[in-house]
């Protein structure tokens, strides 16, 4: 009782600095002393803007801008994701990290929990709803008085709409989720009608667009907003270093291609005109899906029904993280399998032809062969962490491990809900992208052409 008695104390008193402003920032850890140890140590939160992983690769706007700084250093990148945003500035303070990466904008509000850095981006918050009819869709801000919008409480977004309720005279009715959620997690609510409104950034809702087309996100609601890097007001030379890095990193082409990479890539270019379809045939590139699957003793059709799902046979399609070609490669797999965006189709095939037979191969345990493909199709689609990690799911929810249809499949699209993907049987994160469906999609589309 007596340790819990001054577990409390020192929390309240805490907590009580924070409110009045100061900055309890115990920690006195700055560059020199990151650089003696070799790593830089970022807090950051589960989001497709901070850190995610996806096919295998780790991924996030915030997270590359790190991890080309901290290349600059000749350190590790250590990634923490923390799960309840409250616990940020505390851990910061504490020196559990570093640099707090959670695509926070640099308020007054903000200011009081801790410094940042120089603005690496400007945006806008935005009201994410889903698409209705057009009568029905809040395209001013002055239409959300009466409505429900769950936020964050004491976020950015929770002040805005505080005094946006001022500014329109009528209350906006503000609800908070119940546990720990983030501004990602509130927009999947949305995009499932769990909720009707809510609040972000409009560059998290643009790339969660990507993944909720049925999201409506352009009405604007408040003035453009700097956002930054978290940083403790005593990491001084942390804090220059960073700065310095950024006003370099932000006008040189690296930086624009990781814009493009994330909020402005192509996801629809013409099929170029040399290649013509033959009458009878699925695709202008039978003839090399046939090839590549004979090699591995595969259906050339199951080939075939992957890049249509990917690309709709559109070699210069782009996608998410810089995903290119027919294929969708990420750019690190795609080096492995030695292919690039400028690689022809053929050798993109053949490589896909390669990683789909290696994810088939990992997946012997699977006895029923269909299964075992629709085990291999959403590995490809989401890379095979998060299916692992969807099957350990299904053993401790008493669902079959084995078996894809209903059961794994299920876990895939739990794992976007933080109470599963924050279970400690999961070792990859969330996992909001579309291989519950993608498995099914892409085996019945080859089904049809059999």
């Amino acid at each position: 009782m007596k340790i819990k008695i001054f577990y409390f104390t020192v929390t309240l008193l805490i907590l009580s600095a924070c409110q009045n402003g100061a900055k309890p920032f115990s920690a006195t850890l700055d560059l020199k002393q990151i650089l003696k140890k070799g790593k830089l140590t970022v807090l950051t939160e589960n989001s497709s803007m901070s850190f995610f992983e996806y096919r295998e690769k780790k991924l996030g706007f915030e997270y590359e801008i790190l991890d080309s700084f901290a290349r600059t250093l000749n350190v590790k990148l250590e990634i923490k994701v923390v799960e309840n945003s409250a616990d940020f500035p505390r851990l910061l303070a504490n020196g559990e990290g570093d640099i707090v990466a959670q695509n926070l904008a640099i308020t007054l509000s903000n200011k009081k929990l801790m410094n940042f850095s120089e603005p690496y981006y400007y945006t806008h918050q935005v009201i994410v709803q889903r698409k209705l009819a057009d009568s029905l869709l809040i395209k001013d801000a002055t239409a959300l008085g009466g409505k429900k919008v769950y936020v964050r409480k004491r976020s950015s977004f929770d002040i805005r709409l505080a005094h946006l309720s001022d500014e329109i005279g009528v209350k906006i009715n503000t609800k908070y989720p119940s546990n720990p959620t983030s501004n990602e997690d509130l927009i999947e609510m949305v995009s499932s009608g769990k909720i009707d409104y809510t609040i972000a950034n409009e560059n998290l809702a643009r790339i969660s667009n990507e993944l909720h087309p049925n999201l409506f996100i352009s009405t604007i609601v408040s003035s453009k907003q700097k956002i930054g890097f978290g940083l403790r007001p005593n990491s001084v030379d942390l804090t220059k270093k960073l700065n310095s890095f950024l006003l370099s990193y932000c006008k040189s082409d690296s930086y624009k291609n990781l814009k493009k990479r994330y909020f402005d890539y192509i996801t629809e270019s013409p099929i170029e005109t040399t290649y013509s379809k033959g009458k009878g045939d699925i695709s202008p590139f039978d003839a090399y899906f046939k090839k590549a699957a004979e090699k591995f003793g595969w259906d050339w059709r199951i080939l075939a029904a992957v890049a249509f799902k990917e690309s709709r046979f559109n070699p210069n399609a782009r996608g998410l993280g810089g995903a290119f070609g027919l294929m969708q490669f990420m750019p690190s797999i795609g080096a492995h399998y030695g292919v690039n965006p400028s690689s022809s189709p053929e050798l993109q095939i053949k490589a896909a032809m390669n990683l789909l037979d290696r994810v088939y191969v990992s997946w012997s345990s699977i006895p029923d062969v269909e299964q075992r493909l629709k085990f291999t199709l959403a590995s490809y689609n989401a890379g095979k962490g998060h299916v692992d990690d969807a099957q350990r799911l299904a053993v401790k929810y008493g669902l079959n491990p084995k078996i894809w249809d209903g059961n794994v499949q299920t876990m895939v699209k739990k794992l976007s809900d933080p109470v599963y993907y924050r279970d400690e049987v999961v070792r990859c994160g969330a996992y909001r992208g579309p291989a519950s469906s993608y498995a099914s999609s892409v085996y019945n589309q080859y089904m049809a052409w059999k």
